[in-house]
């Protein structure tokens, strides 16, 4: 985790343990310097991202407010760095991990802008937040961007191996949303019945050249997963 990173925690704790609430503000540009004995840049870093997660927003010549808090069952559907960036929540939990290097089907390659010939790895997991599983993960990384990938590896935060192993990082993201019939498949990964409905979410993820590395498919327990914007 990267300074900035750390400080945005240390600032978000300090909002919840101050039990700070909408429109209350926070302590002035100079005075967060001094507390977390930090850069400029570094703390003004740490605000955008709090920013960006949706904690405070800023007023011009006036400062930085608290905005209202969402509890700790809601999933920041904002997040384009992967779920273990949300530090709001706990440790997210991957389990049923299964990866492997494929030839791409034509739709899973267009989605990559890849040759069908171009090998890419094909990683589903389960993951869970306070032991209830929320989303049944299916994801394809193109093996010319990330050359390794395995099942040891997709149990921790792939993004964050990543970033460290490959220097990749995420400029933005395309989602587009649907509500569907689960698949049997799918109905068994999350422990859900047959024929019921959840949302499925299509992600696309480019590096900061705008370089397609990932295409995801996450569908959502319809009663475990809640989201907020």
């Amino acid at each position: 985790m990267l300074k900035y990173q750390q400080i945005a925690k240390q600032i978000f704790s300090y909002i919840q343990d101050s039990h700070l609430k909408q429109g209350d503000q926070l302590p002035s540009l100079t005075e967060l310097v001094t507390d977390y004995k930090a850069s400029k840049i570094t703390i003004q870093k740490a605000i955008a991202e709090l920013e960006k997660e949706g904690f405070i927003y800023q007023v011009q010549g006036s400062g930085t407010f608290v905005r209202s808090m969402p509890t700790d069952d809601y999933i920041n559907f904002n997040l384009s760095n992967g779920w273990t960036s949300d530090f709001t929540k706990k440790p997210t939990e991957n389990s049923n991990i299964n990866v492997q290097k494929i030839s791409p089907s034509w739709a899973v390659a267009q989605k990559l802008n890849c040759a069908v010939d171009t090998p890419v790895f094909k990683v589903q997991r389960t993951k869970s937040i306070n032991n209830k599983v929320f989303c049944f993960e299916t994801s394809y990384y193109n093996s010319k961007l990330v050359p390794y990938l395995n099942d040891s590896i997709a149990q921790q935060s792939l993004f964050n191996y990543i970033k460290l192993a490959y220097n990749i990082t995420i400029s933005f993201t395309d989602k587009y949303f649907n509500v569907r019939e689960l698949t049997s498949l799918e109905s068994e990964k999350l422990g859900f019945p047959e024929k019921n409905f959840g949302l499925s979410v299509h992600e696309t993820f480019y590096t900061t050249s705008g370089e397609v590395f990932d295409y995801s498919e996450n569908v959502y327990h319809p009663d475990n997963a809640k989201f907020y914007l």
